[in-house]
């Protein structure tokens, strides 16, 4: 059984033989792209396979491979490639590829790492608050809100169950020092572990008890909070407040809270949200919920390297991501038109037809303008299209109406004629307003009552337009049609009711 020790030992081992392959790797990579250009300089991409050899696209790591030992293998093979370009000396490249791994591996020894990165702990710092998020030349400290009170009010860094800590660094050359205390064994952070003086986590790499002693004082720093200070780049706003004779100040511009600018990051894009809207932007049926905030604005911080400002800063791609705090859009409360004879007078919102009414008065005028007639079936078809969108919105609206509490037109002094009450309160429990319902033409006077509308608001109050018949006659057809298939919907609706 490992030892916590042993256990720390084999994560510190792990994470700097990573490193190291990493720099290796980028390093085969940089070299092969300039034996690439050497090859292509001499004109020896005629070659197809030498081509494909270079092509990123068509020479790929296998599965079982790592990336470290796929540039390996590809460098061996550059080797052998087919008409080599005097201009490589591949005895040269080798030596300086092993000098490579040599400054490597003395690099990356762990007990020489861990000094040097001790030296530096002090550039390093855990935070909630990065002030470099406001502007990456302030040098005061970031600090950690440790502040466990919550407003339910007020969505804050302590409103978060568990707050995930940024780095914050005095240059991105120190951010490995960050990776390694973020290093992780059962749960506890390396950071955590390494603010008790008496840890033993290092213990595998030092060379006496003072030595190991000093680097837990060093590295305790960056767990450590430095005085707060603020810095003119902060841009931070206090208002004077008399509260009752005691002059105090209120912080109109805060420092941002990282924590919870991840926190709203990792609810927009982790990966079970990344896969739903992968498959919406498919139309394809996904169990889980899709999330999303409306009118969400982004603010870039900093333009290239998004981890010189903070650690968590380059893991969001560089931005902070803004929720819309408006007001809701307050909406007309829905009443019974009981106090108008006609629906059609004040029923619709004008902003809901008043760009197609416009388009459709636009056209009329202009056909009138070069006396075209309207009953060319080219221009009677804008005329049907814009009529039936305008017939559409109508009768959204009264399906609005239609859905208020059944019964709401048997009310005394009603105002509102009848054929409007069969028409906005069709499952009226009251037998002989059914019958009635049943037995009139009804729909015949709403065609009609719609047509003079839809005329009123075509003429305009230039009076520039006048409707004619053809075109009441137009607005009646349209109106009958969609009152139809409203029938035909309602009387599915009542026999189903009966049957049930």
């Amino acid at each position: 059984m490992t030892t916590e020790r042993e256990q720390w030992e084999g994560v510190i081992l792990h994470f700097l033989k990573n490193k190291s392959e990493m720099e290796e790797e980028k390093y085969l990579k940089d070299s092969l792209k300039a034996v690439a250009n050497a090859f292509d300089k001499s004109k020896w991409f005629g070659d197809q396979s030498i081509k494909d050899f270079f092509d990123a696209k068509k020479n790929k790591k296998s599965d079982d491979q790592t990336a470290l030992a796929f540039q390996q293998q590809k460098w061996q093979q550059a080797k052998t490639l087919n008409s080599q370009p005097s201009s490589l000396d591949w005895g040269l490249l080798d030596a300086n590829y092993q000098a490579k791994v040599v400054d490597l591996n003395e690099k990356y020894s762990a007990a020489d790492w861990i000094e040097k990165a001790s030296q530096n702990a002090s550039s390093v710092s855990f935070a909630t608050h990065v002030v470099k998020l406001t502007h990456s030349k302030i040098d005061t400290p970031s600090f950690l809100d440790q502040v466990d009170a919550i407003n339910p009010a007020y969505l804050s860094t302590s409103s978060l169950s568990e707050k995930v800590l940024d780095g914050a660094v005095a240059g991105n050359q120190f951010a490995p020092i960050y990776q390694f205390l973020e290093l992780e064994s059962h749960g506890v952070k390396l950071a955590q572990e390494l603010s008790d003086d008496t840890s033993e986590a290092l213990r595998a790499f030092v060379r006496s008890d003072e030595e190991l002693q000093h680097w837990n004082s060093c590295f305790k720093q960056a767990s450590i909070s430095d005085d707060m200070a603020t810095h003119a780049l902060l841009k931070q706003i206090y208002f004077p407040l008399n509260v009752r004779g005691d002059y105090q100040y209120h912080l109109l511009s805060q420092v941002v809270s990282s924590s919870l600018a991840q926190n709203i990051f990792e609810r927009l894009f982790n990966d079970q949200q990344k896969q739903i809207r992968a498959l919406c932007d498919k139309e394809k049926f996904s169990i889980g919920t899709k999330i999303t905030f409306p009118r969400r604005a982004n603010i870039s911080v900093t333009a290239s390297n998004h981890s010189n400002a903070s650690q968590l800063n380059g893991k969001r791609g560089g931005k902070l991501h803004l929720l819309s705090t408006q007001s809701p859009t307050w909406q007309r409360q829905v009443k019974p038109p009981i106090y108008q004879t006609s629906w059609f007078r004040s029923g619709i919102p004008n902003y809901a037809v008043k760009e197609d009414i416009q388009f459709l008065r636009e056209f009329l005028l202009r056909n009138d303008a070069q006396k075209l007639s309207t009953r060319d079936p080219k221009r009677r078809k804008w005329l049907v299209n814009w009529g039936e969108q305008i017939v559409d919105e109508v009768m959204y609206h009264a399906n609005i109406i239609q859905t208020l509490p059944a019964g709401w037109s048997a009310v005394e002094d009603i105002k509102l004629k009848k054929a409007h009450q069969c028409f906005l309160d069709p499952y009226r429990d009251d037998e002989g307003f059914q019958s009635e319902r049943e037995s009139t033409d009804w729909e015949t006077e709403i065609c009609a009552d719609f047509a003079r509308w839809l005329n009123n608001h075509l003429k305009g109050k230039d009076k520039a337009f006048t409707p004619r018949e053809e075109h009441s006659k137009l607005w009646k057809n349209l109106m009958s049609v969609a009152l139809r298939e409203l029938k035909d919907t309602q009387k599915f609706s009542f026999e189903k009711e009966a049957n049930a």
